[in-house]
């Protein structure tokens, strides 16, 4: 509260504020200025609020998951928080459209860690929670520092992102995201948008035209995949060993054999395995189509976000052979002549 008495005798002309504190917010509506909030974590406030929408958030992370052929759901987030139980009731719904269910955990960290609660008693709850969760599993969190948290838990219990946790945040902040292990997928929100539509509000409140109350929701914008939602769910342990081999060694040049050598597999297994595996994916996989997900794979990690689809490709022939003849107009072979005359001269 401290932080509010240089506010007070700066005595500005209005306010714009993420309001994320009972008391804070209502210290700042107690000096008589015209505030709008980008926080949507309060309800009731009864100022203009600009944020992102919270429920287009919760679907584009439905849809993320629900593509890469998951069947088990987890939320983790805070129950105080509004917009937390907006993405959570806006993911659970997407995901029981699709024929699952959504188990939640809630840890009221925000702003900071409750009065009622300890960090000792807040991990134990998240411990048990993540232990029981069937796995692969699923999870969405409710912004990236949640997310970070939960992908440290992860590593203590011994749990591997993505393969047995695969672990999306929201926000896209680039230190929370970078600084865990491994790097995180977060949805990518309109931050400049939202700052621009909140001081067009609070222009107008200024010149004393009336603004509504009422919360404006700008559209999510797309994901940024990285490590941690890299794999796709397959019930196939051979499909998975290669895919796991296929993920740390993209850089490298492969090929069906020796692939099938690395996971310790006749060619022909792997060959007769990984198209039913791609096949079973794809019957499971019946995303909302409530709106057209954008996706934006960050550069460093482009390689493992085709850890799933493209990867399983890699080792279905006939779909290799379909993807060049519609890139470059010509089938395997005639690729292959054409290559040898080029060298040849």
């Amino acid at each position: 509260m401290a932080m509010l008495r240089p506010l007070a005798e700066w005595n500005p002309h209005g306010i714009i504020a993420h309001l994320d504190d009972a008391k804070v917010a209502r210290a700042i509506l107690r000096l008589g200025r015209p505030v709008v909030d980008t926080a949507c974590m309060l309800k009731g406030l009864g100022v203009p609020t600009v944020d992102v929408d919270h429920t287009a958030v919760a679907r584009l992370a439905a849809d993320h998951f629900l593509t890469r052929g998951y069947r088990n759901f987890g939320y983790f987030g805070s129950r105080l928080a509004h917009y937390s139980q907006v993405r959570l009731a806006g993911f659970r719904a997407a995901v029981e459209r699709a024929g699952f269910e959504v188990h939640s955990c809630h840890v009221e960290y925000l702003p900071r860690l409750s009065d009622r609660a300890s960090w000792k008693s807040a991990n134990a709850q998240v411990r048990q929670w993540l232990r029981e969760l069937a796995k692969p599993v699923a999870v969405l969190a409710d912004h990236d520092v949640a997310a970070h948290d939960l992908a440290d838990m992860c590593q203590l219990l011994g749990l591997r992102v993505p393969d047995d946790v695969a672990i999306l945040g929201v926000d896209n902040d680039e230190l929370e995201c970078q600084l865990a292990f491994p790097p995180l997928s977060s949805v990518v929100i309109p931050a400049e948008r939202i700052g621009f539509e909140a001081a067009k509000r609070l222009d107008r409140m200024l010149s004393g035209r009336r603004v509504s109350d009422d919360v404006v929701y700008l559209p999510s914008v797309h994901i940024v995949t990285r490590h941690s939602t890299s794999m796709f769910a397959v019930d196939e342990p051979i499909v998975t060993a290669a895919l796991h081999y296929i993920r740390n060694h993209l850089t490298e040049p492969l090929n069906v054999g020796r692939i099938a050598a690395e996971v310790v597999v006749r060619r022909r297994v792997l060959e007769t395995e990984v198209p039913r595996a791609a096949g079973a994916l794809r019957s499971r996989r019946n995303p909302p189509r409530t709106h057209r997900t954008r996706q934006r794979t960050a550069g460093e990690h482009r390689a493992a976000d085709v850890g799933g689809g493209p990867a399983l490709g890699l080792l279905e022939p006939a779909a290799n052979g379909d993807r060049l003849s519609q890139a470059h107009g010509r089938s395997p072979g005639e690729y292959r002549r054409e290559a040898r005359r080029r060298v040849a001269k």
